[in-house]
């Protein structure tokens, strides 16, 4: 016959009372527990989603924890970009390379999944792509101003634009259109199209 522990060894059910009552408070408190005004564990009891997980917390690592075979880690690490170093979220896998497609032989370090801004007002947005990588969309009629890309990125890695008008007054206008990286985060749109006439749209990837 298996053993039934009591939170009391005592023989009165009295005694395991307050240990109860004690226990379910404790859970009560800590699914309840907010930060900032936001629910970090599980939805509070006595709510109809009772024990969901309202956000996953995870304990800041100083490198990658490596996995094995058939598993894959998600993990918090600080991350160090042109703007600021801030905890962001990566992931592992078990093996990046080499495979039977492609025998480069590379480490299997962790790949950034956050960062820490986007852009969504314009006239300049800015999104991020898994591995570390900052995409730019923006446009300007004014091809005589250097375009400073915000958040600064560490590395521009390549900027092209395009007229959004090829014609003018019905006559076709040559697609000569180029731009000139200046420094890590800024360039310019060249172009013998008049700007007054024409609105340029680019676009920028960079390394955060």
């Amino acid at each position: 016959m298996p053993y039934v522990f009591k939170p009391d060894q005592g023989p009165s059910p009295l005694l395991d009372a307050p240990n109860i009552q004690g226990n379910f408070a404790t859970y009560a408190s800590t699914f309840a527990s907010t930060s900032l005004g936001v629910k970090y564990n599980h939805t509070p009891l006595n709510d109809p989603n009772q024990g969901d997980h309202e956000v996953v917390l995870m304990e800041l690592l100083a490198n990658d924890p490596g996995v094995d075979t058939d598993l894959v880690s998600v993990y918090s690490k600080n991350a160090t970009s042109a703007v600021s170093t801030e905890p962001q979220v990566f992931v592992q896998i078990p093996k990046f390379l080499p495979t039977i497609n492609d025998t480069t032989n590379a480490a299997n370090i962790g790949m950034q999944l956050t960062y820490n801004k986007v852009n969504v007002v314009g006239p300049q947005y800015q999104s991020f792509i898994a591995g570390g990588y900052l995409v730019y969309i923006g446009s300007t009629t004014d091809i005589t101003l250097t375009i400073t890309l915000s958040p600064i990125p560490t590395k521009i890695l390549v900027a092209i634009a395009t007229p959004n008008t090829m014609t003018t007054a019905g006559t076709p206008q040559p697609f000569n259109v180029s731009t000139t990286i200046l420094s890590s985060s800024t360039f310019k749109i060249n172009s013998g199209l008049g700007a007054a006439t024409y609105k340029f749209t680019w676009m920028a990837i960079a390394l955060a």
